[in-house]
């Protein structure tokens, strides 16, 4: 089953303080279709991102656009044939730091059969002066052992999707590459569990 989120420009994120919820406003520019675009994760895999071009839409002007899915629009594939686990996510929201020994649960648990990669976006939503130094101490601190996308590539795929709704964000990719579902917020451990495994069941019955 899983959780559907619609797709909206902007940023909603979790703060330091419990409980509360900050947006910042992400000027649209017009957007990069993406096309072979590598993310060098730390572990030295290299997710290849490719985005479907934006569907026209013949909308009246006094009628409000439909809001798009983006992530539904990416093709992520790699040199590894499993499923891809993408995790937006910033090191000042708790909620973040809660879910990543979930993650690292179910990579234990589905070993083989998935990649888990964090993609961390405290340097694109805000000002951070030794970004790979911040990383390192929010990795030690939190005992974190998932394999980390920091390079400069980041900033591109963030701009094609408008921004993200908030954190964490968690994206899901069959091995084709193709969207299966995305969550966000502390979704439950067993939620993306019995997404996994039903998509993983339709690739054994084929």
């Amino acid at each position: 089953i899983g959780l559907a989120l619609v797709f909206c420009l902007g940023f909603f994120g979790c703060q330091k303080q419990e409980n509360e919820q900050a947006s910042q406003i992400i000027t649209e520019k017009k957007r990069e279709i993406l096309e072979n675009l590598v993310l060098k994760s730390n572990d030295g895999t290299e997710l290849i991102i490719n985005q479907k071009p934006p569907k026209e839409h013949n909308n009246f002007k006094n009628i409000e656009p439909k809001k798009e899915n983006i992530f539904k629009d990416l093709i992520v594939t790699s040199n590894q044939d499993n499923i891809k686990v993408l995790l937006f996510f910033t090191t000042w929201c708790d909620p973040c730091k809660g879910v990543v020994p979930h993650l690292e649960n179910l990579q234990k648990q589905f070993e083989g059969q998935i990649a888990l990669y964090g993609i961390p976006i405290d340097d694109l939503v805000g000002e951070v002066e030794n970004f790979k130094g911040l990383m390192q101490v929010f990795n030690e601190e939190n005992n974190v052992h998932l394999p980390m996308v920091l390079d400069e590539n980041r900033a591109r795929l963030f701009n094609a999707l408008g921004g993200i709704e908030g954190v964490p964000l968690i994206a899901l990719y069959d091995k084709e590459g193709k969207y299966i579902i995305h969550y966000l917020g502390a979704i439950p451990e067993e939620m993306i569990e019995f997404d996994l495994s039903q998509n993983l069941a339709k690739i054994k019955a084929r």
